[in-house]
């Protein structure tokens, strides 16, 4: 079976009449329709291609097999499985900059808690989710924001719009190269941003030094770190943490973190701390009697005590809020994530109940799963789960309700809310805390927020909006 290339005249080298190939799949009985793109769309790959790889650098293309792929696929009409090709690369391009980046320090950002332990080699990459490692990437700043908010979008149509999913959706010919043009130059071509490359060096200077750091030199570092992003900053604390607490590390090391580790620790999210302290627990519940009490000790010189002694019942809803997460983004989402939900509200018979030390979290992560994925199947969330997500939200007052807000402004919430599933159901998520709510100002920002819910991924620029909200929320 063969495919005939459409006439030379025409100019149509990509644009191949497939009518044989479709005549073939009806012989065998097999779907024909949503199967092969229009050849409209072929040429418009056709026209628009040529430019884009003349202006990729010979040392790109040489050994670029995934863009051969990817014009075979797109020559064919196969637009999904083009978009298969390069988002393989883009994976494989990402775990390469966690590599050079550090893999300790990526697998405490991209892990932590007690499934660490199981990461630590390059192989042990392939058990991360393709989205864990772009937020990762974010985190880690080997991405940028903007970047990051593509690569969520292209995930999503990769795996929702995909040859294994049943849909009506095809993928057109300018969204194909948009996408194209997006893993190439952002992420396959991108390097690290400086940030990345400075606190590279410092753990990797900092774990071959031979001698005690002077005071000249602690105060020499305490600038480039004040410097420093929150999320690099929580970013570097945990990996020290890591460092001082492993088998594997001298005296000399853990003698220079204890000299600098304080500085990190002061400029850190109690987030981070309260991570640690769950960490530390851990240690002990698991007898894992030597790294406690290195723990204790980092917890120690950096006066941080009143992180620790966390309940065990903070240590279990933190473990099951991960496992919630970690369901809302593999397969089979709609039909795992109930179970680890239930498991939340076992601990929660009223507001109090839930812990002042992971509140933030927890709320993150239930509206998560609540705005859902942005498909018209079940509109995106799970059916089982949607009534214990909206227990969840009627449980919360004032305080806790500003804190759904401020949820709603985080990346992994609003890169959703240009969708139309995922805004109606923050709008339902909305109109529940209004009802909940007693005052009046707040109810007044619900109102203005369910008004504009077809802008809420770009609210928090809204001038109206930040006047309203500039008692419950720091914009600055």
């Amino acid at each position: 079976m063969t495919t005939e290339v459409v006439t030379k005249k025409e100019g149509a080298l990509l644009a191949t009449d497939i009518t044989k190939f479709e005549e073939y799949l009806d012989h065998l009985g097999l779907p024909t329709d949503n199967i092969i793109a229009e050849i409209g769309e072929r040429q418009v790959i056709e026209q628009n291609l040529p430019n884009f790889i003349a202006s990729l650098p010979d040392e790109v293309k040489r050994d670029a097999r995934y863009l051969s792929k990817f014009v075979a696929g797109a020559a064919i009409g196969l637009f999904d499985a083009s978009l298969n090709y390069v988002w393989n690369e883009v994976v494989l391009s990402l775990r390469q900059k966690a590599i050079v980046y550090g893999l300790d320090m990526f697998f405490d950002a991209a892990v932590g808690g007690s499934r660490r332990e199981f990461y630590s080699t390059e192989e042990d990459l392939s058990g991360i989710k393709d989205n864990t490692l772009i937020n990762t990437a974010r985190k880690l700043e080997l991405i940028s924001d903007i970047v990051y908010t593509k690569l969520h979008h292209i995930l999503t149509m990769r795996n929702d719009i995909g040859a294994s999913h049943p849909n009506t959706y095809s993928i057109n010919g300018y969204e194909l190269m948009g996408w194209l043009q997006t893993c190439v130059k952002d992420v396959l071509n991108d390097k690290p941003s400086e940030s990345a490359i400075q606190i590279k060096s410092f753990i990797d200077n900092l774990k071959v030094s031979e001698t005690v750091l002077d005071d000249a030199t602690i105060r020499s570092m305490e600038r480039p770190l004040a410097d420093l992003s929150l999320q690099n900053t929580d970013n570097l604390l945990n990996s020290i943490f890591g460092i001082y607490t492993s088998d594997k590390t001298g005296n000399i090391v853990r003698k220079n973190i204890a000299l600098f580790a304080p500085h990190i620790w002061q400029k850190s999210s109690d987030n981070v701390k309260f991570k640690l302290g769950v960490t530390l627990d851990g240690y002990r519940n698991n007898l894992h009697e030597e790294k406690h009490k290195l723990g204790v000790e980092f917890f120690t010189f950096c006066d941080g005590n009143r992180y620790q002694s966390l309940e065990s019942r903070i240590i279990s809803l933190d473990g099951h809020i991960d496992d919630l997460l970690e369901a809302r983004y593999a397969w089979d989402n709609f039909f795992n994530e109930p179970p680890h939900m239930r498991k939340v509200l076992s601990f929660l018979d009223t507001e109090n109940d839930i812990p002042s030390e992971r509140i933030s979290k927890i709320i993150k992560v239930v509206l998560i799963c609540r705005v859902g994925k942005g498909i018209s199947y079940n509109s995106g969330v799970s059916p089982s789960g949607k009534p214990l997500y909206d227990k969840f939200f009627t449980m919360l007052g004032d305080d806790n309700i500003v804190l759904t807000l401020i949820a709603m402004h985080s990346n992994e919430v609003r890169v959703n809310l240009d969708n139309k599933f995922c805004q109606a159901h923050m709008v339902s998520v909305l109109n529940l805390l209004k009802n909940n709510a007693r005052s009046e100002r707040i109810q007044e920002i619900f109102e203005h927020l369910i008004k504009n819910e077809k802008i809420l991924n770009k609210i928090h620029n809204d001038k109206t909006y930040k006047e309203l909200t500039k008692n419950h929320i720091s914009w600055s």
